[in-house]
């Protein structure tokens, strides 16, 4: 049994015994007042009592629990094909870049390149745009082999 519930029969069997049969039932009404406020008072006492007892475990100490920060996964953005390499003859000598159409074509995120390494180059054959490859090196970017 619980015990709460045996705790409550315990006081109220001390509460009763302790009220007594009178002789004269005549003088039963001021005096069965008294009793019944002793009785009540017996209770309140054994009550707290017993509600001090449960108070005295120790409190447990909750810590707040903080979400793990959650894991962005970045798309790996810095290999680039080396299909792409494209060599030009300029009226300074040949220079390698990363061709802009094909980077566009094969590589996802081409927009995301940095664009202070986009360059445009005179050649012979005409203006041609493409990506530094010095400046992408530099900006964390590899060449990756086509041929797997």
């Amino acid at each position: 049994m619980s015990r709460k519930f045996i705790s409550s029969i315990m006081a109220a069997a001390i509460a009763a015994t302790s009220f007594s049969m009178s002789a004269a039932p005549a003088r039963a009404g001021n005096e069965d007042l008294a009793k019944f406020l002793v009785g009540a008072t017996a209770l309140i006492i054994i009550g707290s009592a017993l509600a001090g007892n449960e108070s005295s475990e120790p409190a447990k100490v909750t810590h707040p629990v903080q979400p793990k920060p959650k894991i962005k996964h970045k798309p790996r953005r810095k290999a680039l094909t080396a299909a792409c390499v494209r060599r030009h003859n300029t009226y300074e000598g040949k220079v390698k870049v990363f061709g802009q159409r094909c980077l566009q074509k094969h590589y996802a995120y081409a927009d995301r390149l940095p664009k202070h390494c986009k360059v445009r180059l005179a050649t012979t054959k005409g203006t041609r745009k493409g990506y530094s490859i010095p400046c992408l090196r530099n900006e964390g970017y590899y060449i990756v082999s086509s041929k797997y």
